[in-house]
Protein backbone atom coordinates (compact mmCIF):
# COMPACT_ATOMS: atom_id res chain seq x y z
CA UNK A 1 0.00 0.00 0.00
CA UNK A 2 0.96 3.66 -0.37
CA UNK A 3 1.49 5.73 2.75
CA UNK A 4 -1.47 8.10 2.35
CA UNK A 5 -5.01 6.93 2.93
CA UNK A 6 -6.60 9.37 0.48
CA UNK A 7 -4.35 8.09 -2.34
CA UNK A 8 -5.16 4.46 -1.51
CA UNK A 9 -8.92 5.07 -1.36
CA UNK A 10 -9.14 7.24 -4.46
CA UNK A 11 -7.06 4.73 -6.42
CA UNK A 12 -9.62 2.05 -5.51
CA UNK A 13 -12.45 4.37 -6.59
CA UNK A 14 -10.77 5.12 -9.93
CA UNK A 15 -10.03 1.45 -10.65
CA UNK A 16 -13.71 0.49 -10.67
CA UNK A 17 -15.92 3.60 -10.43
CA UNK A 18 -19.22 1.78 -10.91
CA UNK A 19 -18.59 -0.87 -8.22
CA UNK A 20 -20.61 -0.77 -5.00
CA UNK A 21 -19.01 1.36 -2.30
CA UNK A 22 -21.49 1.69 0.56
CA UNK A 23 -25.12 1.07 1.48
CA UNK A 24 -26.93 3.90 3.22
CA UNK A 25 -30.58 3.94 4.28
CA UNK A 26 -31.68 1.39 1.73
CA UNK A 27 -29.60 2.56 -1.25
CA UNK A 28 -26.24 1.43 -2.64
CA UNK A 29 -23.80 4.19 -3.63
CA UNK A 30 -21.04 3.64 -6.18
CA UNK A 31 -17.37 4.43 -5.67
CA UNK A 32 -17.64 7.30 -8.14
CA UNK A 33 -20.50 8.81 -6.08
CA UNK A 34 -18.26 8.87 -3.00
CA UNK A 35 -15.40 10.36 -5.01
CA UNK A 36 -17.64 13.15 -6.34
CA UNK A 37 -18.89 13.89 -2.83
CA UNK A 38 -15.31 14.01 -1.50
CA UNK A 39 -14.30 16.34 -4.40
CA UNK A 40 -17.07 18.78 -3.48
CA UNK A 41 -16.14 18.65 0.22
CA UNK A 42 -12.48 19.34 -0.61
CA UNK A 43 -13.36 22.22 -2.94
CA UNK A 44 -15.53 23.92 -0.31
CA UNK A 45 -12.94 23.43 2.42
CA UNK A 46 -10.24 24.90 0.21
CA UNK A 47 -12.41 27.93 -0.58
CA UNK A 48 -12.96 28.33 3.16
CA UNK A 49 -9.22 28.58 3.80
CA UNK A 50 -8.51 25.07 5.07
CA UNK A 51 -4.85 24.23 4.43
CA UNK A 52 -2.32 21.46 5.04
CA UNK A 53 -1.65 20.73 8.69
CA UNK A 54 -5.07 21.95 9.87
CA UNK A 55 -7.60 19.87 11.78
CA UNK A 56 -11.34 19.59 11.14
CA UNK A 57 -13.84 18.42 13.75
CA UNK A 58 -16.45 15.90 12.61
CA UNK A 59 -19.49 15.77 14.87
CA UNK A 60 -21.79 13.21 13.31
CA UNK A 61 -22.89 9.59 13.37
CA UNK A 62 -21.73 7.06 10.77
CA UNK A 63 -22.87 8.45 7.43
CA UNK A 64 -21.67 9.27 3.88
CA UNK A 65 -20.64 12.75 5.05
CA UNK A 66 -18.19 11.18 7.52
CA UNK A 67 -16.46 9.12 4.81
CA UNK A 68 -16.34 11.94 2.26
CA UNK A 69 -15.09 14.45 4.85
CA UNK A 70 -12.18 12.19 5.83
CA UNK A 71 -11.07 11.77 2.21
CA UNK A 72 -11.41 15.50 1.52
CA UNK A 73 -9.44 16.56 4.59
CA UNK A 74 -6.67 14.08 3.81
CA UNK A 75 -6.45 15.26 0.20
CA UNK A 76 -5.78 18.76 1.51
CA UNK A 77 -3.09 17.50 3.88
CA UNK A 78 -5.16 17.90 7.05
CA UNK A 79 -6.42 15.65 9.85
CA UNK A 80 -9.91 14.80 11.11
CA UNK A 81 -11.06 15.00 14.73
CA UNK A 82 -14.12 12.75 15.11
CA UNK A 83 -16.16 13.59 18.22
CA UNK A 84 -19.05 11.81 19.89
CA UNK A 85 -22.13 13.86 18.91
CA UNK A 86 -23.99 12.68 22.02
CA UNK A 87 -21.55 14.10 24.56
CA UNK A 88 -23.08 16.50 27.05
CA UNK A 89 -22.53 20.23 26.61
CA UNK A 90 -19.88 21.65 26.83
CA UNK A 91 -17.73 18.55 26.23
CA UNK A 92 -17.90 18.69 22.42
CA UNK A 93 -16.59 22.25 21.97
CA UNK A 94 -14.05 21.75 24.77
CA UNK A 95 -12.64 18.72 22.93
CA UNK A 96 -12.46 20.64 19.68
CA UNK A 97 -10.88 23.70 21.24
CA UNK A 98 -8.25 21.62 23.03
CA UNK A 99 -6.75 20.51 19.70
CA UNK A 100 -7.13 23.81 17.85
CA UNK A 101 -9.51 22.83 15.08
CA UNK A 102 -10.06 24.98 11.99
CA UNK A 103 -13.78 24.41 12.49
CA UNK A 104 -16.33 21.64 12.83
CA UNK A 105 -18.83 20.00 10.51
CA UNK A 106 -21.98 18.87 12.28
CA UNK A 107 -24.69 16.58 11.00
CA UNK A 108 -27.93 18.56 10.72
CA UNK A 109 -29.66 15.71 12.55
CA UNK A 110 -27.69 16.57 15.71
CA UNK A 111 -30.02 19.42 16.70
CA UNK A 112 -28.49 22.37 18.60
CA UNK A 113 -24.91 21.07 18.72
CA UNK A 114 -23.88 23.60 16.05
CA UNK A 115 -24.99 26.52 18.24
CA UNK A 116 -23.10 25.12 21.25
CA UNK A 117 -19.89 24.95 19.20
CA UNK A 118 -20.42 28.47 17.83
CA UNK A 119 -20.78 29.77 21.39
CA UNK A 120 -17.21 28.63 22.07
CA UNK A 121 -15.86 30.65 19.17
CA UNK A 122 -15.41 27.64 16.89
CA UNK A 123 -16.71 27.89 13.33
CA UNK A 124 -19.39 25.26 12.79
CA UNK A 125 -21.17 24.27 9.59
CA UNK A 126 -24.15 21.94 9.50
CA UNK A 127 -24.92 19.57 6.65
CA UNK A 128 -27.22 16.69 5.87
CA UNK A 129 -25.52 13.32 6.57
CA UNK A 130 -25.83 12.39 2.92
CA UNK A 131 -24.59 15.73 1.57
CA UNK A 132 -21.26 17.56 1.23
CA UNK A 133 -19.46 20.00 3.52
CA UNK A 134 -20.71 23.53 2.82
CA UNK A 135 -18.38 26.56 2.71
CA UNK A 136 -17.50 27.75 6.22
CA UNK A 137 -15.59 30.57 7.91
CA UNK A 138 -12.99 28.60 9.82
CA UNK A 139 -10.05 29.79 11.88
CA UNK A 140 -6.59 28.47 11.07
CA UNK A 141 -4.94 26.97 14.12
CA UNK A 142 -1.30 26.06 14.56
CA UNK A 143 -0.56 23.63 11.69
CA UNK A 144 1.01 20.21 12.21
CA UNK A 145 4.34 20.18 10.42
CA UNK A 146 4.71 17.64 7.64
CA UNK A 147 0.98 16.92 7.37
CA UNK A 148 1.44 13.24 8.25
CA UNK A 149 -1.38 13.23 10.79
CA UNK A 150 -4.59 11.49 9.68
CA UNK A 151 -6.80 11.65 12.76
CA UNK A 152 -7.01 12.60 16.40
CA UNK A 153 -9.02 10.21 18.55
CA UNK A 154 -9.88 10.99 22.14
CA UNK A 155 -9.39 8.40 24.82
CA UNK A 156 -10.13 8.60 28.53
CA UNK A 157 -7.59 7.79 31.20
CA UNK A 158 -8.07 6.15 34.59
CA UNK A 159 -9.72 9.23 36.06
CA UNK A 160 -11.82 10.02 33.02
CA UNK A 161 -9.46 12.73 31.73
CA UNK A 162 -9.57 12.86 27.93
CA UNK A 163 -6.37 12.70 25.90
CA UNK A 164 -6.02 13.19 22.15
CA UNK A 165 -4.17 10.37 20.37
CA UNK A 166 -2.53 11.44 17.09
CA UNK A 167 -2.74 8.66 14.48
CA UNK A 168 -0.79 9.07 11.23
CA UNK A 169 -1.48 7.75 7.75
CA UNK A 170 1.46 5.39 8.19
CA UNK A 171 0.01 4.07 11.48
CA UNK A 172 -3.29 3.16 9.86
CA UNK A 173 -1.73 1.73 6.69
CA UNK A 174 0.53 -0.53 8.76
CA UNK A 175 -2.45 -1.73 10.75
CA UNK A 176 -4.63 -2.39 7.70
CA UNK A 177 -1.89 -4.43 6.04
CA UNK A 178 -1.56 -6.55 9.19
CA UNK A 179 -5.31 -7.09 9.55
CA UNK A 180 -5.67 -8.19 5.92
CA UNK A 181 -2.67 -10.48 6.36
CA UNK A 182 -4.16 -12.00 9.53
CA UNK A 183 -7.61 -12.53 7.98
CA UNK A 184 -6.88 -13.65 4.39
CA UNK A 185 -10.47 -14.74 3.75
CA UNK A 186 -11.56 -11.07 3.52
CA UNK A 187 -12.06 -10.09 -0.11
CA UNK A 188 -14.04 -7.82 -2.44
CA UNK A 189 -17.01 -10.20 -2.39
CA UNK A 190 -17.56 -9.45 1.29
CA UNK A 191 -19.79 -6.75 2.74
CA UNK A 192 -18.62 -5.18 6.02
CA UNK A 193 -20.98 -3.66 8.57
CA UNK A 194 -19.93 -0.15 9.66
CA UNK A 195 -22.03 0.27 12.82
CA UNK A 196 -19.43 0.86 15.55
CA UNK A 197 -19.43 4.66 16.01
CA UNK A 198 -16.75 6.21 13.80
CA UNK A 199 -15.73 8.75 16.44
CA UNK A 200 -13.72 5.96 18.09
CA UNK A 201 -10.70 4.47 16.39
CA UNK A 202 -12.12 0.94 16.14
CA UNK A 203 -15.22 2.09 14.29
CA UNK A 204 -13.43 4.57 12.04
CA UNK A 205 -10.45 2.38 11.10
CA UNK A 206 -12.04 -1.08 10.91
CA UNK A 207 -15.62 -0.19 9.96
CA UNK A 208 -14.96 2.75 7.64
CA UNK A 209 -11.39 3.04 6.37
CA UNK A 210 -10.51 -0.65 5.94
CA UNK A 211 -13.37 -1.38 3.50
CA UNK A 212 -12.59 1.77 1.46
CA UNK A 213 -8.88 0.95 1.27
CA UNK A 214 -9.42 -2.73 0.44
CA UNK A 215 -12.21 -2.19 -2.08
CA UNK A 216 -14.81 -3.98 0.07
CA UNK A 217 -18.40 -2.66 0.16
CA UNK A 218 -19.66 -1.47 3.54
CA UNK A 219 -23.06 -0.96 5.12
CA UNK A 220 -23.34 2.35 6.96
CA UNK A 221 -25.59 2.20 10.02
CA UNK A 222 -25.89 5.36 12.10
CA UNK A 223 -26.83 3.44 15.23
CA UNK A 224 -27.38 -0.17 16.25
CA UNK A 225 -30.53 0.97 18.04
CA UNK A 226 -33.31 0.22 17.42
CA UNK A 227 -31.97 -3.29 16.78
CA UNK A 228 -34.79 -4.10 14.37
CA UNK A 229 -33.50 -1.51 11.89
CA UNK A 230 -29.87 -2.61 12.23
CA UNK A 231 -30.80 -6.27 11.68
CA UNK A 232 -32.87 -5.27 8.64
CA UNK A 233 -29.84 -3.48 7.18
CA UNK A 234 -27.64 -6.54 7.77
CA UNK A 235 -30.18 -8.76 6.05
CA UNK A 236 -31.13 -6.51 3.12
CA UNK A 237 -27.60 -5.39 2.24
CA UNK A 238 -26.12 -8.89 2.48
CA UNK A 239 -23.60 -8.22 5.25
CA UNK A 240 -20.97 -10.97 5.56
CA UNK A 241 -18.58 -9.47 8.16
CA UNK A 242 -19.66 -7.82 11.42
CA UNK A 243 -17.11 -5.94 13.54
CA UNK A 244 -18.75 -5.19 16.89
CA UNK A 245 -18.35 -4.34 20.55
CA UNK A 246 -20.02 -6.53 23.20
CA UNK A 247 -22.87 -4.13 24.00
CA UNK A 248 -23.69 -3.86 20.30
CA UNK A 249 -24.16 -7.62 19.97
CA UNK A 250 -26.22 -7.69 23.17
CA UNK A 251 -28.55 -4.98 21.85
CA UNK A 252 -28.78 -6.41 18.32
CA UNK A 253 -29.68 -9.90 19.45
CA UNK A 254 -31.47 -9.20 22.71
CA UNK A 255 -34.26 -6.97 21.43
CA UNK A 256 -36.32 -9.74 19.85
CA UNK A 257 -36.62 -13.29 21.13
CA UNK A 258 -37.24 -14.79 17.71
CA UNK A 259 -34.95 -13.64 14.90
CA UNK A 260 -34.92 -15.43 11.55
CA UNK A 261 -31.35 -16.69 10.97
CA UNK A 262 -29.19 -14.57 8.66
CA UNK A 263 -27.13 -17.02 6.65
CA UNK A 264 -24.81 -14.72 4.69
CA UNK A 265 -22.75 -13.64 7.72
CA UNK A 266 -19.44 -15.53 7.81
CA UNK A 267 -17.45 -13.58 10.42
CA UNK A 268 -18.40 -11.77 13.64
CA UNK A 269 -15.54 -10.02 15.43
CA UNK A 270 -15.80 -8.23 18.75
CA UNK A 271 -13.44 -6.25 20.95
CA UNK A 272 -13.54 -3.80 23.83
CA UNK A 273 -14.69 -6.18 26.55
CA UNK A 274 -16.25 -9.55 27.24
CA UNK A 275 -19.59 -10.83 26.00
CA UNK A 276 -22.50 -11.02 28.41
CA UNK A 277 -23.72 -14.48 29.31
CA UNK A 278 -25.68 -16.09 26.48
CA UNK A 279 -24.63 -13.64 23.74
CA UNK A 280 -22.20 -16.04 22.04
CA UNK A 281 -24.99 -18.61 21.82
CA UNK A 282 -27.31 -16.02 20.29
CA UNK A 283 -24.68 -15.10 17.69
CA UNK A 284 -24.46 -18.76 16.70
CA UNK A 285 -28.27 -19.07 16.57
CA UNK A 286 -28.83 -15.99 14.40
CA UNK A 287 -25.67 -15.78 12.27
CA UNK A 288 -24.50 -19.39 12.38
CA UNK A 289 -20.94 -18.50 13.41
CA UNK A 290 -18.88 -18.28 16.59
CA UNK A 291 -18.01 -14.71 17.60
CA UNK A 292 -14.25 -14.10 17.46
CA UNK A 293 -12.60 -12.01 20.17
CA UNK A 294 -10.03 -9.29 19.64
CA UNK A 295 -8.13 -6.75 21.68
CA UNK A 296 -6.96 -3.25 21.01
CA UNK A 297 -6.57 0.31 22.19
CA UNK A 298 -6.63 3.76 20.67
CA UNK A 299 -2.88 4.26 21.03
CA UNK A 300 -2.40 1.22 18.75
CA UNK A 301 -4.63 2.72 16.04
CA UNK A 302 -7.50 0.49 17.28
CA UNK A 303 -6.64 -3.23 16.95
CA UNK A 304 -3.72 -5.07 18.52
CA UNK A 305 -4.81 -8.72 18.32
CA UNK A 306 -7.47 -10.71 16.46
CA UNK A 307 -8.79 -14.24 16.38
CA UNK A 308 -8.68 -14.85 12.61
CA UNK A 309 -11.06 -17.83 12.37
CA UNK A 310 -13.15 -20.28 14.38
CA UNK A 311 -10.34 -22.81 14.07
CA UNK A 312 -8.02 -20.34 15.80
CA UNK A 313 -10.18 -19.79 18.91
CA UNK A 314 -8.23 -20.40 22.14
CA UNK A 315 -10.06 -20.55 25.43
CA UNK A 316 -9.69 -17.29 27.34
CA UNK A 317 -7.45 -15.63 24.75
CA UNK A 318 -8.32 -12.34 23.04
CA UNK A 319 -6.61 -13.20 19.79
CA UNK A 320 -3.18 -13.32 18.21
CA UNK A 321 -1.01 -10.20 18.17
CA UNK A 322 -0.85 -8.65 14.69
CA UNK A 323 2.42 -8.69 12.77
CA UNK A 324 2.90 -4.90 12.85
CA UNK A 325 3.39 -5.01 16.63
CA UNK A 326 6.17 -6.18 18.89
CA UNK A 327 5.13 -6.94 22.46
CA UNK A 328 6.87 -7.59 25.74
CA UNK A 329 5.49 -8.52 29.15
CA UNK A 330 7.21 -7.10 32.22
CA UNK A 331 6.69 -8.62 35.67
CA UNK A 332 6.34 -6.76 38.98
CA UNK A 333 10.12 -6.63 39.44
CA UNK A 334 10.65 -5.03 36.04
CA UNK A 335 12.05 -8.20 34.44
CA UNK A 336 10.80 -9.72 31.19
CA UNK A 337 8.15 -12.32 31.94
CA UNK A 338 8.28 -15.78 30.39
CA UNK A 339 5.58 -17.15 28.09
CA UNK A 340 2.24 -17.62 29.91
CA UNK A 341 3.43 -15.57 32.89
CA UNK A 342 1.44 -12.53 33.98
CA UNK A 343 2.88 -9.07 33.61
CA UNK A 344 2.41 -5.59 32.25
CA UNK A 345 2.13 -5.31 28.46
CA UNK A 346 4.36 -2.95 26.48
CA UNK A 347 4.09 -2.61 22.70
CA UNK A 348 5.86 -0.92 19.80
CA UNK A 349 5.51 -1.02 16.02
CA UNK A 350 4.25 0.73 12.93
CA UNK A 351 0.68 1.23 14.18
CA UNK A 352 1.60 2.66 17.61
CA UNK A 353 1.14 6.40 18.19
CA UNK A 354 4.20 8.46 19.12
CA UNK A 355 2.62 10.16 22.13
CA UNK A 356 -0.40 12.19 23.18
CA UNK A 357 -1.21 15.29 21.17
CA UNK A 358 0.73 18.35 22.31
CA UNK A 359 0.90 17.11 25.92
CA UNK A 360 4.46 15.92 26.56
CA UNK A 361 3.81 15.63 30.30
CA UNK A 362 1.08 13.03 29.65
CA UNK A 363 3.13 11.28 26.97
CA UNK A 364 6.08 10.78 29.31
CA UNK A 365 3.88 8.75 31.67
CA UNK A 366 3.13 6.05 29.09
CA UNK A 367 5.56 6.40 26.17
CA UNK A 368 9.25 5.50 26.64
CA UNK A 369 11.25 5.66 23.44
CA UNK A 370 9.53 3.44 20.91
CA UNK A 371 7.64 1.54 23.61
CA UNK A 372 4.12 2.22 24.91
CA UNK A 373 2.90 1.03 28.31
CA UNK A 374 -0.64 -0.30 27.75
CA UNK A 375 -1.18 -0.57 31.53
CA UNK A 376 -2.85 -3.93 30.99
CA UNK A 377 -1.89 -7.11 32.85
CA UNK A 378 -1.70 -9.95 30.33
CA UNK A 379 -0.24 -13.33 29.46
CA UNK A 380 1.16 -14.20 26.02
CA UNK A 381 1.71 -17.77 24.84
CA UNK A 382 4.54 -18.91 22.49
CA UNK A 383 2.26 -18.53 19.45
CA UNK A 384 1.50 -14.88 20.20
CA UNK A 385 -2.00 -15.34 21.59
CA UNK A 386 -2.78 -12.82 24.31
CA UNK A 387 -4.95 -13.27 27.38
CA UNK A 388 -6.07 -10.14 29.22
CA UNK A 389 -5.89 -10.63 32.98
CA UNK A 390 -6.91 -7.10 33.98
CA UNK A 391 -6.23 -3.45 33.22
CA UNK A 392 -3.55 -2.35 35.67
CA UNK A 393 -5.78 0.38 37.09
CA UNK A 394 -8.24 -2.39 38.03
CA UNK A 395 -5.68 -4.00 40.30
CA UNK A 396 -6.74 -3.72 43.94
CA UNK A 397 -4.05 -4.01 46.60
CA UNK A 398 -5.45 -5.90 49.60
CA UNK A 399 -3.02 -6.27 52.53
CA UNK A 400 -0.10 -6.24 50.10
CA UNK A 401 -1.64 -8.75 47.69
CA UNK A 402 -2.78 -7.91 44.15
CA UNK A 403 -6.42 -8.64 43.37
CA UNK A 404 -7.78 -8.24 39.83
CA UNK A 405 -11.25 -6.73 39.71
CA UNK A 406 -11.98 -8.52 36.42
CA UNK A 407 -11.59 -11.89 38.15
CA UNK A 408 -14.05 -10.92 40.89
CA UNK A 409 -16.52 -9.55 38.34
CA UNK A 410 -16.43 -12.79 36.34
CA UNK A 411 -17.25 -14.84 39.43
CA UNK A 412 -20.07 -12.54 40.54
CA UNK A 413 -21.67 -12.64 37.09
CA UNK A 414 -21.98 -16.41 37.38
CA UNK A 415 -24.73 -15.85 39.97
CA UNK A 416 -28.07 -16.50 38.22
CA UNK A 417 -29.61 -13.28 39.62
CA UNK A 418 -26.76 -10.90 38.77
CA UNK A 419 -26.98 -9.14 35.42
CA UNK A 420 -23.84 -6.95 35.51
CA UNK A 421 -21.06 -6.40 38.03
CA UNK A 422 -18.23 -3.91 38.42
CA UNK A 423 -15.61 -3.95 41.18
CA UNK A 424 -13.42 -1.09 42.40
CA UNK A 425 -10.88 -0.66 45.16
CA UNK A 426 -11.86 1.43 48.21
CA UNK A 427 -9.07 2.92 50.40
CA UNK A 428 -8.70 1.17 53.77
CA UNK A 429 -5.96 3.03 55.61
CA UNK A 430 -2.73 1.15 56.20
CA UNK A 431 -4.20 -2.08 54.86
CA UNK A 432 -4.40 -0.64 51.37
CA UNK A 433 -7.80 -1.26 49.81
CA UNK A 434 -10.77 -3.56 49.89
CA UNK A 435 -13.01 -4.65 47.01
CA UNK A 436 -16.44 -3.11 46.63
CA UNK A 437 -18.89 -4.52 44.07
CA UNK A 438 -21.59 -2.61 42.23
CA UNK A 439 -24.17 -4.88 40.64
CA UNK A 440 -27.40 -4.77 38.68
CA UNK A 441 -29.92 -7.57 39.12
CA UNK A 442 -32.11 -9.48 36.74
CA UNK A 443 -35.83 -8.79 36.72
CA UNK A 444 -37.79 -9.90 39.82
CA UNK A 445 -34.63 -10.77 41.75
CA UNK A 446 -34.84 -10.26 45.52
CA UNK A 447 -31.10 -10.63 46.09
CA UNK A 448 -29.69 -8.48 48.91
CA UNK A 449 -26.17 -7.05 49.27
CA UNK A 450 -25.37 -9.42 52.15
CA UNK A 451 -26.36 -12.38 49.96
CA UNK A 452 -23.82 -11.28 47.35
CA UNK A 453 -21.08 -10.84 49.97
CA UNK A 454 -21.72 -14.39 51.21
CA UNK A 455 -21.80 -15.71 47.64
CA UNK A 456 -18.40 -14.13 46.97
CA UNK A 457 -16.85 -15.58 50.09
CA UNK A 458 -17.99 -19.08 49.18
CA UNK A 459 -16.35 -18.90 45.76
CA UNK A 460 -13.08 -17.03 46.29
CA UNK A 461 -10.55 -16.40 49.06
CA UNK A 462 -11.71 -13.91 51.70
CA UNK A 463 -9.09 -11.32 50.73
CA UNK A 464 -10.45 -11.29 47.16
CA UNK A 465 -14.15 -11.35 48.00
CA UNK A 466 -16.02 -8.01 48.04
CA UNK A 467 -16.42 -6.64 51.54
CA UNK A 468 -19.30 -4.42 50.50
CA UNK A 469 -21.89 -4.44 47.73
CA UNK A 470 -24.14 -1.77 46.29
CA UNK A 471 -27.09 -2.69 44.10
CA UNK A 472 -27.83 -0.17 41.33
CA UNK A 473 -30.56 0.14 38.73
CA UNK A 474 -27.83 0.48 36.12
CA UNK A 475 -24.06 0.87 35.97
CA UNK A 476 -22.68 4.14 34.59
CA UNK A 477 -21.44 3.35 31.08
CA UNK A 478 -20.31 5.13 27.97
CA UNK A 479 -22.36 4.42 24.86
CA UNK A 480 -20.09 1.52 23.90
CA UNK A 481 -20.90 -0.31 27.12
CA UNK A 482 -17.65 0.41 28.98
CA UNK A 483 -18.27 0.84 32.70
CA UNK A 484 -17.11 4.24 33.96
CA UNK A 485 -15.39 3.14 37.14
CA UNK A 486 -14.21 6.61 38.03
CA UNK A 487 -17.91 7.49 38.43
CA UNK A 488 -18.54 4.45 40.62
CA UNK A 489 -15.78 5.56 42.95
CA UNK A 490 -17.69 8.80 43.51
CA UNK A 491 -20.99 7.12 44.43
Amino acid sequence: MNERLDEIILKECASAPTELCFWWRGTWWSRSALEEMADECAANLERSGFTAGQRLGLVMPNCPLMLASCIAVWRLGGAVVPVNPQLKHPSVPEYLKSVGVFGAVVSREMGNVTACIDDFGIAAASADPGDSIPPMAGRAGEPDAGSKLAALFHTSGVGGTAKAVPITHRNIVALLESILEAIPCLDEDDVILNAIPNYISLGCVVGGILPLAAGIPQVLVSSFTPPKNALLAIREAGVTVIPAVPVMLSILLGGEKKITPISKVKLVFYGGGTLMQGVAERVREVFGVTPLSGYGLTEASSVLAVTPSEDAVRDGASGKILSCFEAKVVDASGELAQFNEEGRLWIRGGAVASGYYRTPELSSERFQGEWFDTQDIVKIDPDGYITIVSPVFDVITVEGMSVYSGEIESILKLHPDIKEAAVVGIPRGRKGEYARAYVTLKEDSELKPKDIVIYGRTRMPNYKAPRSVKILDELPMDNLGKVLKHELRNL
